[in-house]
């Protein structure tokens, strides 16, 4: 017997599906190579912001027509550091084959170019060869588990601010392992100063709270010493990482995802390599992370 699919009967112009009940949904009935009505756009966007990750399957763009969709969540952001599909300048083309030794590690729950002053505000992805199986991608929802800490801890980090490197905890393990040549090798990541945002960030949409951190590129919390640091973050590293808060993605060519990066982590699984190709479209963030 086929299981019956949660529908949220809210909006007119297309159905939604919740895929967990903390985080993503699926979204059917709408054919993203036409342009949305205003009707439709704004209920996709009071969706996002309820569900903070959406699905799109079968669906069938052109580099245009995936940038034309793209831009209903803000402008897009070209990172010069990441390889574009032939024939644009912005459509990021990832694939497990070519990725460079040096690229951040996706397989860690993350958030976009943490690192940077301003993160991205979201990003789109749109599997054009995955496999059958295997290469999922994991959201986490930051709101849930900002939600989930007890009140004394929400209140103890209500203020508190990290540090964040561009060497993320991979490459950082790779310079130590470098020998004479790591800081010539890893000049660049040396010459860039940490970036400081604070862990508990209110959304500039919806007004809500949520936790920021990052596994990925968080180095150390302001005001505390190193064991206490040390200690806190990898409480939180472990607290995101339930299941209660995520959800999971199994790729199909034609899926697109598009996610809030401001209160989400996501992460690929990391099966063993195989070919996988995606075309991706990061949104420019606005505004640093704030209280």
């Amino acid at each position: 017997m086929e299981m019956q699919r949660i529908v949220d009967m809210s909006y007119q112009n297309f159905e939604i599906h919740p895929v967990s009940p903390a985080v993503g949904s699926e979204i059917v009935g709408l054919d993203l190579s036409k342009p949305l009505s205003d009707e439709a756009k704004t209920e996709l966007l009071d969706a996002w912001h309820d569900r903070l990750v959406l699905f799109f399957r079968d669906q069938e763009l052109t580099a245009d027509q995936f940038k034309t969709f793209a831009k209903n969540f803000g402008e897009i952001e070209i990172y010069p550091f990441i390889r574009k599909k032939e024939g644009t300048t912005d459509v990021e083309r990832l694939d497990v084959e070519t990725t460079p030794v040096m690229a951040p590690p996706t397989t860690i729950l993350h958030v976009d170019i943490s690192s940077f002053e301003i993160p991205s505000k979201g990003a789109l992805l749109y599997a054009v060869d995955v496999p059958d199986a295997g290469h999922d991608t994991i959201w986490a929802n930051l709101y849930a588990a900002y939600e989930a800490l007890s009140e004394p801890m929400q209140e103890f980090l209500v203020g508190k601010s990290a540090l964040y490197l561009p060497m993320d905890v991979v490459t950082r393990d790779l310079f130590m392992k470098a020998g004479p040549e790591g800081p010539e090798k890893f000049a660049r990541f040396l010459k860039s100063p940490p970036c400081e945002h604070p862990m508990v960030i209110t959304h500039p949409d919806t007004g809500r709270r949520a936790l920021f951190i990052d596994p990925l590129r968080m180095w150390s919390i302001t005001g505390l010493n190193w064991e206490e640091s040390e200690a806190l973050i990898g409480m939180l590293n472990n607290h995101v990482n339930k299941p209660e808060f995520q959800c999971r993605l199994h790729w199909k060519a034609g899926t697109v995802a598009v996610w809030d990066n401001r209160v989400t982590l996501h992460k690929r699984v990391g099966d063993p390599a195989s070919k996988r190709e995606m075309h991706r479209l990061p949104i420019a963030g606005t505004a640093p992370p704030s209280l």
